[in-house]
Order: C-alpha cells, then structure tokens, then sequence
C-alpha cells in the first residue's frame, strides 16, 4: 500500500511569532516513512528502501529520507493486512504534528497558496513513484530513454552532476 499525502509544503518550523517562510526551503526532502511495529514492517521497510532508490534515480531536485515511524496516517489501517509506506512532505509525527504545515486540515490548502518550487516538490514526489512503481512491475518507457537522460543530465536539474 503505498500512499502519498501532502506532498507540496516544506517551509520550515514556524517563526516565535507563528508565521512560515512564505519559500519552500532548500533543503527539503520527502519522507518515506514506515511502520516499524506493523506485521508486515520487514516488507514494508524493502518498500520504502525501493522508492528511496528511485528517488535516488529519478527525482530532480530533491532528495528523500527514510523512517520507520508512520503515524496517524491514511495508510495506518493496511499496516497490518499488506506492507505499507506512506510518501509526505514532513515526518507526520515529528514535523506536522509540531505545525510545520500550517495548511494541513485548513481552508488554506488550496492551490494558490503554493508556489513553483512547492509544486516541483510535488513533481519529484511522482517521479519517484513512478520511478518506484515502474522497477517493481518491470515497466519500461520506448523511444524516450535519450530525451529522458538528457533532461536528467541538464545544468537545470539540481540534484544531478
């Protein structure tokens, strides 16, 4: 089971007078998380470990991070029935339940509240899905493998060398 919620707003810890950097940080990442207590955590573990290796691959500009404490979270009902891993913008427990995403749950999560670099956060949390997915089902792209190295070997992909 593989989730993917909020994947948009990295801005950092809210200042002492409670407001957010109105700029994605630079060095935000995305969180594969999983939960080490689960039935299935041995499994879900290689899961997460496979889409850090996409990430790795096909992700442009940020990196990811693996952790073994999913917590209130859409895919906590699965944890036990199938491996599942859950792909955020922040440490669930740790980072949003500390307020680093003041638009969860709020009337301000919609689309103009986020900029370019937020949504490029977004873009590489599915290109490591896909990334992921593809590897694990053994899909393959024709006629495209040069255009594709090309971009990931373009001076505007950051991650890249």
């Amino acid at each position: 089971m593989i989730q993917q919620d909020m994947m948009l707003f990295y801005h950092g810890m809210p200042r002492a007078d409670g407001m957010v950097s109105k700029e994605q940080r630079p060095e935000a990442d995305m969180n594969i998380e999983f939960q080490s207590t689960a039935k299935f955590a041995v499994e879900a573990q290689k899961l997460a470990w496979q889409f850090y290796a996409a990430n790795e691959a096909y992700a442009t500009d940020y990196p990811a991070a693996v952790g073994p404490h999913m917590t209130n979270t859409d895919s906590t009902p699965f944890m036990d029935l199938v491996p599942a891993i859950s792909l955020r913008e922040n440490e669930r427990g740790r980072e949003v339940g500390a307020g680093l995403d003041p638009h969860w749950h709020q009337p301000t999560d919609v689309f103009a509240t986020f900029s370019e670099k937020d949504f490029r956060l977004g873009l590489n949390a599915a290109q490591t899905s896909f990334g992921a997915l593809a590897r694990l089902t053994g899909a393959t792209l024709s006629g495209c493998h040069a255009a594709c190295r090309c971009f990931l070997n373009s001076p505007t992909n950051s991650r890249r060398p």
